[in-house]
């Protein structure tokens, strides 16, 4: 049997803000990414999910952090911890926690996408040998992300799974995705990238799904499309 979140969905914040960003689509001309997927403990991601989506097998957690370089909020760069769900037969990735370096961008997210980034620094260093990024997680966290990248590898070894998140409605969840289109110009397999955590306490999900063991890690340099919030529509056969 699948194995839902344990956060009662009709209990999550209602996530709303007022913003002067134009509407989505968003057309960004260049990000830069780095990702890097690791395992967590069954009870540490199920604590992390809500009940209206059932965990992944095996259980995944991810962190992206994303440099855009322009955006029609200017450039921000943006860091989300995500745990790997089903919605029905839909693989994705759930927002957990996301920081961001600019109010407006705080405010676009949440006013267009329904999820609230907490607002910290987020360093990031690209050279032609590696990708460094520390984040500002809050309570006194901060990760790191060294992901080393050499040769160029084909676009093909990404896979980009939406972003997910989930609504109170009528006493349960609804779940929406976030599509998005990536024009890929370079990609990499990081091989050796590592994450390392200083600080914080148990409470902070940015702990409480910290690496138990790498799994990979990719980076890339891409244009991006980011889509309106859709909703998530149950398959049907027959």
């Amino acid at each position: 049997m699948p194995e839902s979140g344990l956060i009662e969905s009709a209990n999550l914040p209602v996530v709303s803000a007022k913003t002067d960003a134009p509407e989505p689509p968003w057309e960004i001309g260049e990000a830069v990414l780095q990702q890097i997927t690791f395992e967590v403990p069954v009870p540490n991601a199920r604590r992390n999910l809500p009940d209206a989506v059932t965990r992944s097998a095996p259980t995944y957690g991810r962190i992206l952090v994303t440099d855009r370089a322009d955006s029609p909020v200017g450039p921000y760069r943006e860091a989300v911890l995500m745990v790997g769900c089903r919605v029905g037969m839909l693989p994705a990735n759930y927002v957990v926690a996301a920081v961001v370096n600019t109010e407006a961008a705080r405010d676009a997210i949440a006013a267009y996408w329904r999820y609230l980034p907490s607002l910290g620094e987020i360093g990031f260093e690209r050279s032609e040998s590696e990708i460094r990024s520390t984040i500002d997680a809050g309570d006194g966290l901060t990760v790191e992300l060294h992901s080393p990248i050499g040769e160029a590898a084909a676009a093909t070894i990404l896979r980009w799974d939406p972003l997910l998140v989930v609504e109170p409605q009528d006493g349960a969840g609804t779940a929406s995705e976030i599509p998005s289109e990536h024009d890929v110009q370079l990609a990499w397999l990081a091989r050796g990238s590592a994450l390392t955590y200083q600080g914080g306490t148990r409470s902070n999900p940015w702990i409480q799904l910290r690496s138990s063991n790498p799994i990979t890690a990719v980076a890339a340099v891409e244009g991006q499309t980011i889509e309106p919030l859709a909703a998530v529509e149950p398959l049907s056969f027959g």
